[in-house]
């Protein structure tokens, strides 16, 4: 995967723009990029988009994952196409890459930063999984034959017949069920900690990131609303927004050990001897 091939114009906007996160976000690494970026090797390159990524799965700060997915998308799409010359079968490139990057957007946890490296490596993996299944649902909703183990000899006279995309079966049903109440109770779940970790905001942070976020203000106007600089508005959105994933993390991190251990009990308690016997 190479580094995006952004025009001249569009270089210099991304690095403006890399250099005011930087800034906003404490990130003096970012700043230096944003400096050399036209002169960037490789290894800048990458160490680049690792640090993006490792921003993103920190802070889930959008603007990262802006950053980091204008600089890798073209470099993700050629190296899906690479992957997709293998099949058959044809393939939507872009429903390809409209997965891998809401993986990358669902599971930032996983991503460890311990190399400069590290980003490319871990979409690689992403990449070449995501094509696999893909290509493998396109061969499965190709076609299917109608002839029998008695009629091989004929196969190739037999028509072949497409199979109904359009049809479900009750077991599709009922897993498509079981998903979406999963999801609402996931989402109902999130919203509550969500709600816990806003309240927790001081009442100054809690009006930024509403201007900021509900309302879509953009940042020159919601500072003069609150009348400080725009310098200063970044940053309080920066530490409201950290500090919501922070708490959040807290409270997912104590509800799954409440849960383990529960799981825990359970399993000793169903195991416990009764009545002395052996």
């Amino acid at each position: 995967m190479s580094f995006a091939s952004l025009k001249h114009e569009q270089l210099a906007s991304f690095a403006e723009r890399l250099c005011e996160f930087g800034k906003s976000a404490g990130e003096a690494g970012l700043v230096v990029a944003a400096e050399k970026l036209s002169d960037a090797t490789g290894r800048d390159r990458d160490q680049l988009s690792t640090d993006l990524m490792r921003i993103y799965r920190d802070s889930a700060s959008s603007e990262a994952f802006s950053l980091l997915y204008e600089l890798n998308h073209e470099g993700v799409l050629r190296l899906i196409f690479h992957h997709l010359r293998r099949s058959f079968y044809v393939v939507d490139a872009a429903d390809v890459l409209q997965e891998v990057f809401f993986n990358i957007y669902r599971y930032p946890f996983k991503f460890k930063a311990d190399r400069p490296s590290s980003f490319r490596n871990w979409t690689h993996s992403i990449i070449r999984n995501t094509a696999l299944k893909h290509a493998r649902r396109a061969q499965r909703n190709h076609a299917v034959s109608l002839s029998t183990s008695a009629e091989k000899e004929q196969r190739d006279e037999l028509p072949l017949e497409l199979e109904d995309l359009g049809a479900a079966s009750p077991l599709d049903a009922t897993v498509e069920r079981e998903a979406h109440e999963g999801l609402i109770g996931a989402w109902m779940l999130y919203l509550h900690y969500y709600l816990h970790a806003y309240r927790c905001l001081t009442p100054r942070e809690k009006r930024a990131l509403y201007l900021v976020e509900v309302d879509g203000l953009p940042y020159k106007e919601s500072a003069a609303e609150l009348k400080i600089r725009v310098e200063n508005l970044k940053m309080m959105i920066f530490r409201a927004r950290r500090k919501i994933h922070t708490i959040m993390k807290r409270q997912f991190t104590t509800g799954q050990n409440a849960l383990d251990r529960r799981v825990v009990t359970g399993a000793a308690q169903v195991n416990e001897p009764q009545g002395g016997r052996i």
